[in-house]
């Protein structure tokens, strides 16, 4: 008995340790993405407040922050490709070069359809163009009568509009479709990421309703995991494939070798879409809500 009290003891305070080893940082109203950027520093999308143009991209220098660009309305994913910041601004996707000057690089009628909540947004392989999911208008997903509460997934309050799909938007403002919409697999995909080869890049996204994680290549998509509900960011490094989950507060690791979830954390009030530091070996994940950037250790 008292060797398996100290076991549970030593276990205690390992995962104090881990808890411990977590940085963090206040920086301000609503977080949204994060990635590194110019000068090898990371760079944070922030909504700020409803108005438009109250949206602003900080970066990151230690352990302070300070605003890069400003005159964004609601800006959401970002990633950094072909020399710039490239950020989804509700219908629109913007691009910010190195002195903070902020563009548009494709707006709402350059989109082959209707846009309504562009979201994430992830770098191509080729460095000269980026992903961009349109998850659809997420208020057909909430009940309206809890706080970040989603429908049950065969609820029949929750109607898919079936726009939700992910575009590809060249640094010249071209906009083709990458995933069509229409599938009952990805009503809603938020979290967009790479993977595979260079010549056959593979897409994997996030559907925030039904926590699928699907993966899409040769017009052909596939359920890789399920039950991460809420899916934002989606990342992949060697075996691990790394969720967040916005109104579940939740971070996890899917294995594909032993196709096993983990749960990394769940004390998040909204986590949203980070910044996979492989070299660092951690997440770097805003917590929306609660105005924080959270480096969690992956090892």
């Amino acid at each position: 008995m008292k060797t398996l009290s100290l076991l549970l003891l030593a276990t205690s305070l390992c995962f104090s340790a881990i808890a411990a080893d977590k940085k963090v940082i206040e920086i301000g109203t609503k977080p949204e993405s994060v990635c590194r950027g110019f000068g090898g520093k990371l760079y944070v999308t922030m909504i700020n407040g409803d108005e438009p143009g109250d949206g602003e991209i900080k970066v990151l220098d230690g352990d302070k922050h300070k605003v890069f660009a400003k005159g964004l309305n609601n800006p959401k994913g970002m990633a950094f490709v072909g020399g710039f910041l490239v950020v989804s601004d509700e219908t629109m996707v913007r691009k910010i070069d190195k002195k903070g000057k902020v563009t548009v690089l494709a707006e709402a009628k350059d989109f082959p359809k209707e846009v309504t909540f562009l979201n994430d947004v992830a770098a191509s392989r080729d460095g000269q163009s980026v992903y961009v999911t349109d998850m659809s208008h997420p208020k057909w997903m909430f009940d309206p009568n809890g706080e970040r509460k989603l429908w049950p997934i065969d609820s029949d309050k929750a109607v898919a509009p079936m726009t939700g799909c992910v575009y590809k938007v060249a640094l010249d403002g071209k906009v083709s479709v990458a995933v069509p919409p229409g599938d009952k697999r990805m009503p809603g995909p938020n979290g967009v990421t790479v993977t595979g080869k260079k010549s056959e890049e593979t897409l994997l996204m996030g559907d925030f309703f039904t926590g699928n994680i699907v993966a899409y290549a040769d017009k052909k998509l596939r359920v890789v995991a399920k039950g991460m509900r809420g899916a934002d960011a989606v990342e992949a490094f060697g075996s691990k494939i790394y969720v967040s989950s916005w109104p579940l507060g939740k971070v996890w690791a899917y294995d594909r070798k032993t196709k096993k979830t983990t749960v990394l954390a769940d004390d998040f009030t909204t986590a949203a879409d980070f910044y996979l530091d492989r070299k660092g070996k951690q997440l770097v994940i805003p917590d929306m809500l609660a105005g924080k950037i959270v480096f969690l250790p992956l090892e």
